[in-house]
């Protein structure tokens, strides 16, 4: 998983609250609740972060939530010691903290790491699925793949509101633009993961067979919306960038629809930017099979996914694929254990190069 990391000292975040007379009134409430939770030794960039979480896991309003309670803890391993299932979790101790988190209405326990790279929501809260849509949701899953259902956990799950097509892209195939509300959910088994799209009462359920196939070394997640990176431009095919790692450089290769294939690297300082490097010219035939292959491996079924391991909490590389519509992350230590279409689509941008 990767994250922009910022610090700073409480002097310089306090500073804008001196000034925020020229603010709305809406600035100047959570300017102050923040530097209440920074005298309390919380952090503002972890509250943040928190805030955007929780809202985009449950469509929520950021303004609405306020921290209720806090304080530092020590954690026995990466995981923070809510491991999903099959997750690897490097075993050491991790300083952070846990929060209590409130709409109003409902709580929240979150934990973190000290900057909030790693957030987890402890049990109980994982998922808003109702009961009766999660047993229909096993069922479904124990009957199509013949597995227990006991052996299945929801891992995470996110408010969603589909098309028609309950959000499955296929080649060539309209949807009706209704509006369906319902969730995107990710089951783990005892070897595999599956992702599925249920309408809200479990009515309709519908696997997205494109990001689910995940093998148990691999821990699937959604990227909130905040933390998702700005698409490539409009003249983008494919672009492929890898960040991150004990250096902190990160790479692009990026395919245009000329068929110009180049690269460019940006050091850890983002003004050390290299003058972008041509790879190769693609002659219109191998561009429109490889448009084509996205097409064909439904690479849209992967928009906001992320496959990591617990590689991601030790500096090594993420890589994001991308189109101008669809974002999907993962770690190539395990890249044999990715969803097949995913798989081939890499293959195939590799052997391009």
């Amino acid at each position: 998983m990767s994250f922009v990391i910022f610090s700073a000292a409480f002097q310089t975040i306090a500073q804008p609250i001196a000034i925020a007379s020229t603010s709305t009134d809406r600035a100047i409430t959570a300017q102050l609740n923040d530097s209440q939770f920074l005298t309390n030794g919380l952090p503002q960039q972890v509250v943040r972060r928190v805030r955007r979480d929780l809202a985009q896991r449950f469509n929520l309003a950021q303004r609405d939530l306020k921290v209720v309670n806090s304080g530092r803890e020590t954690w026995s391993d990466s995981c923070l010691g809510l491991a999903a299932p099959n997750e690897r979790c490097a075993m050491a101790t991790v300083e952070g903290w846990r929060i209590e988190i409130t709409n109003g209405q409902q709580n929240w326990i979150y934990r973190t790491d000290l900057r909030a790279q790693v957030i987890k929501l402890e049990a109980g809260n994982r998922s808003e699925l109702p009961p009766q849509v999660v047993e229909r949701l096993f069922e479904t899953i124990a009957r199509q793949a013949n597995v227990p259902a006991s052996t299945l956990k929801v891992i995470e799950s996110q408010p969603r509101t589909w098309d028609g097509c309950m959000g499955i892209f296929e080649p060539r195939r309209a949807c009706t633009q209704i509006a369906i509300s319902g969730y995107r959910v990710i089951v783990m088994g005892d070897r595999q993961s599956w992702v599925y799209h249920v309408n809200q009462d479990g009515s309709q359920i519908v696997q997205n067979a494109t990001a689910s196939g995940s093998g148990i070394s691999i821990t699937p997640s959604f990227t909130a919306s905040e933390a998702q990176p700005p698409l490539p431009i409009q003249d983008t095919i494919f672009q492929m960038t890898v960040s991150g790692g004990l250096r902190g450089d990160t790479t692009e290769t990026v395919l245009t629809s000329e068929g110009i294939l180049y690269r460019r690297s940006t050091g850890m300082r983002a003004s050390v930017i290299s003058e972008p490097t041509l790879i190769k010219r693609l002659s219109s035939l191998e561009l429109q099979q490889f448009q084509h292959l996205l097409q064909q491996q439904r690479f849209p079924n992967l928009d906001g996914m992320k496959y990591l391991t617990s590689a991601a909490l030790a500096d090594y590389p993420t890589t994001v694929v991308q189109t101008t519509k669809s974002t999907v992350a993962y770690i190539d230590l395990e890249q044999n254990q990715l969803p097949q279409s995913l798989q081939t689509i890499i293959q195939a941008w590799n052997q391009l190069q």
